[in-house]
């Protein structure tokens, strides 16, 4: 009990930048318009900056080899998700805009404005890194898979340019230089750093300003959200975990972030896309609220039990 008391204060802390963003906003400090600013400055500059600060260190072969790892987990997550999501939903008859926007949820997460804050409490720069690697397949996927699913399946041509925006170009730039053993001088490494560093607060607040627009008597009485709870949150970092046990040549910390990505969130960046391609923008919206809400209760209890029951 002391250990999960102790592992809820360390992601607690982040929960606080949550708080403030949640009061801001019913404080009218916050507002739609100023969401948005702060989303493209965590887009376009501090996240890239982070990423690219937190892999400009020395990485080991064995670092490497288990970069390598889990950019391929994410892939292959991601896809298996997908098809379990997909057979779900054929199971449950539910319409088409639902079926898809159930398919997008429970398969996309928070991965980079919770899953590197998470991943940074826990193991430092190296978390980042590892978080960064896994972000780079899943948002690869989420800019294929996620729009596919939000158009209906309709045949449309694909934006490569949203498929490498500057985060994934980022995510390559850094591995690049971490591939190559190079480092960013110093007189660029200690802006970018700073910048980057601004990036949990900021995407955190975010967070909390999202949750603060809704309400949340109104998401109670519908049973597909429940479904989205449980397999987002529970089901498939419960599968994973299972799946890892198996790899007993994997470190335990590569084992440790991969199963804590999948227990992120439904994305933030959902309800964006959902809009944009005119799929079930409401549901999606309502996926990320709640999901974003329990998981203030699961990322901890996942922590705990992942760091001091199963891989100690």
């Amino acid at each position: 009990m002391i250990q999960l008391l102790n592992i809820s204060a360390q992601v607690g802390a982040l929960f606080f930048y949550i708080f403030l963003g949640f009061i801001g906003r019913n404080k009218k400090i916050l507002n739609s318009e100023g969401d948005k600013v702060i989303s493209d400055i965590i887009f376009y500059f501090t996240m890239p900056a982070l990423t690219i600060t937190s892999m400009n260190f020395e990485v080991s072969s064995k670092q490497l080899t288990n970069a390598w790892l889990i950019l391929a987990a994410s892939l292959l997550l991601v896809i298996l998700s997908y098809l379990i999501t997909t057979l779900t939903a054929s199971y449950l008859s539910l319409p088409p805009k639902e079926n898809y926007a159930f398919c997008f949820t429970s398969t996309f997460g928070n991965v980079t404005y919770l899953g590197f804050p998470v991943a940074y409490i826990l193991f430092g720069r190296l978390g980042v890194f590892y978080a960064a690697i896994y972000s780079l397949g899943h948002n690869f996927l989420f800019w294929i898979l996620g729009v596919r699913l939000m158009q209906g399946h309709k045949h449309s041509g694909l934006d490569w340019r949203k498929v490498f925006n500057i985060n994934v170009v980022a995510i390559i730039i850094g591995f690049t230089l971490a591939l190559l053993h190079l480092q960013i001088p110093e007189v660029v490494f200690n802006p970018m750093n700073t910048l980057g560093q601004a990036t949990i607060p900021l995407a955190l607040i975010l967070v909390g300003s999202m949750l603060a627009k809704s309400d949340i008597r109104l998401l109670t009485s519908k049973k597909i959200l429940y479904l989205i709870i449980f397999v987002k949150l529970i089901f498939f970092p419960f599968l994973t975990l299972v799946a890892l046990l198996f790899f007993s040549g994997w470190d335990n910390i590569t084992r440790i972030l991969i199963v804590m990505q999948t227990a992120m969130p439904v994305a933030s960046i959902a309800p964006a896309v959902a809009r944009k391609y005119d799929g079930d923008f409401k549901l999606v919206s309502e996926g990320v609220v709640v999901t974003t809400l329990f998981s203030l209760l699961t990322i901890p209890i996942w922590v705990w039990c992942l760091k001091f029951h199963i891989f100690t």
